[in-house]
């Protein structure tokens, strides 16, 4: 009798237990499943339930987000640096306040410039500099699991300002940053963070100060940096020079690339092509300001001459904040401008497409108005280019940093018109100003808005994804005349099934849109050795006979 009460008892006990595990892995999902993309564009998606109001987001090849953000907390820290990771889904990956990224940086109460990249395996850097004295310089590596792969402290690159980062195609990334003597400087580190050349190399132009803005890794190994010659103020003229693996100097000097004033404290975007480098910027003479596409060849040299191919030649407003777009194996490239009239007191955007050869101006010499000025509608975050052509976050309402804004998407096809039916679709619609916006890249037909909004109490950061049936450089694009599917994820072999494959051919670009294999046979991939190539994105464009497109979007493990 008492060994039977006794089982009956372990038994109930079993149970109970049972039923608490369970109990407790419903809530874990329900907990989870609480982390995810909404519909409703006015309580979006919080990246964090800490407070920020300084941050940036990127994408990774997986569809997943890294957003990083400064929390500010009691002196004497000040400020802390820390990760969060948002998954396809919309779900927090590193918990509810994302991941220490760094404590240790002597902070004072305010940031500066600061920078994030992510590399063909999806590994995130972050060049950021501590504002408690000194100008200390560091740069992160951080996993899309919130490991510090370059240790708690991360790496100390000496003292300066505007870290800026670029991940190499064998793992290396080349640093560079505004030191304290005035002259930019350029390390080159490997994968785990040691020192490639015996020291750092200086961007020199005679006795100016000089600051990095932008790096591209070319064909060979060698790069490109396009770097601030510092006037007064932020004041700038744009410089280019070459470098080989070394890190010596190319060209027998450095070639000014606009004669018109940048600003050293300001992002232009760039896209390297076919070991060509396109530059997009904004410049002012006098008192207004212009929209460039700079073209700069490998040789050093300037094809569309000096400042480049003018946005818009009729100058009826000032152009300004451009961003670019390109897709992989495309002859143009797009831009976006926003517009404002002379007391930059009203603002509209125009669109232009450039001929990536010539610099000719597809859209006319007055560009294409895609929002008049007056509208308070202007581009943000970036640009996406799909198939029939650019995806837009806008934000709406007069922006003076505290007024109620909205961010809404539209897609455009080639001349400019919507593609989507609404026009534009909800983004972010609560009555708050909206500020630190990034749009990042489509994967798998979604891209994600990330910003800082104040809806109760303390400004934090907030998500939302981007989606529709057009499916953007995917190979699930059943509308395309090529009957192809890819084995994806590769790794040793490149292998696909469908009709017709030894009429099709194939060209692929990399996450950077450098060229690996042109105009090839499918039947001849197999004689190249992808085995060796570095894991990360790359595009596949196919085209068939009748000159048919198709862009296929693939991982190499």
């Amino acid at each position: 009798m008492i060994q039977q009460t006794t089982q009956t008892m372990i038994q109930q006990a079993t149970q109970t237990m049972i039923k608490q595990i369970l109990f407790l892995a419903l809530m874990a999902c329900s907990m989870m499943a609480t982390a995810q993309w909404t519909t409703d564009t006015e309580a979006n998606t919080l990246v964090s339930s800490l407070s920020s109001d300084d941050m940036k987001a990127i994408g990774a090849s997986d569809g997943s987000t890294y957003v990083v953000f400064w929390h500010s907390v009691g002196a004497p820290e000040n400020y802390e640096l820390r990760l969060q990771v948002l998954n396809s889904a919309g779900e927090q990956m590193l918990g509810d306040q994302g991941v220490l990224v760094s404590d240790d940086l002597p902070m004072s109460t305010y940031t500066v410039l600061w920078n994030v990249v992510v590399d063909q395996q999806d590994n995130l850097y972050i060049g950021a500099t501590g504002t408690g004295g000194g100008d200390p310089a560091f740069v992160f590596k951080m996993d899309l699991q919130g490991n510090r792969l370059w240790g708690p402290t991360g790496l100390s690159v000496g003292s300066g300002n505007a870290v800026k980062i670029l991940p190499l195609a064998q793992g290396n990334v080349l640093v560079s940053w505004w030191a304290s003597s005035g002259v930019a400087q350029i390390q080159q580190y490997d994968a785990s963070g040691q020192a490639v050349w015996g020291a750092p190399q200086s961007v020199t132009l005679g006795s100016s100060s000089t600051v990095v803005g932008n790096m591209f890794e070319l064909a060979d190994g060698e790069f490109i940096v396009v770097f601030h010659k510092v006037l007064t103020g932020i004041n700038s003229f744009l410089h280019a020079q070459r470098f080989d693996a070394s890190g010596t100097t190319v060209w027998t000097a450095p070639i000014q690339i606009s004669d018109q004033a940048t600003a050293f404290n300001r992002d232009y975007q760039g896209i390297i092509i076919d070991d060509k480098v396109y530059m997009g910027y904004f410049a002012s003479s006098a008192t207004r300001f212009d929209t460039f596409l700079q073209c700069i060849a490998p040789d050093g040299t300037m094809p569309w001459g000096v400042n480049g191919s003018s946005f818009d030649t009729t100058q009826a407003f000032y152009e300004m904040s451009p961003y670019m777009g390109y897709k992989p194996g495309a002859d143009d490239i797009w831009m976006s401008s926003t517009y404002t009239n002379s007391s930059q007191s009203e603002k509209g955007t125009y669109l232009q497409r450039f001929d990536r050869s010539t610099g000719d101006r597809l859209m006319g010499d007055g560009a294409f108005e895609l929002y008049p000025v007056g509208s308070e509608s202007v581009p943000v975050g970036g640009m996406n280019i799909a198939e029939q052509g650019p995806i837009l976050l806008i934000k709406e309402g007069v922006d003076n940093g505290a007024s109620p804004t909205v961010l809404r998407a539209t897609y455009l096809d080639e001349t400019g018109q919507t593609v989507w039916p609404e026009g534009l679709i909800d983004v972010a619609t609560f009555q708050a100003n909206k500020g630190r916006i990034h749009h990042t890249g489509m994967v798998n037909n979604q891209s994600v808005a990330v910003f800082v909004e104040q809806k109760a109490g303390p400004a934090k950061v907030y998500a939302q994804n981007i989606v529709d049936g057009e499916v953007v450089l995917s190979q699930n694009d059943f509308d395309s005349a090529i009957d192809m599917t890819f084995l994806n994820p590769f790794s040793e072999q490149i292998s696909a099934t469908g009709s017709d494959l030894d009429t099709l051919v194939v060209e692929v670009f990399d996450a950077l849109g450098r060229r690996i294999i042109a105009q090839a046979k499918y039947a001849k991939l197999d004689q190249y050795n992808v085995s060796g190539w570095a894991r990360g994105l790359y595009y596949f464009k196919v085209t068939d006979h009748k000159d048919n497109h198709r862009v296929y979007r693939l991982i190499k493990q």
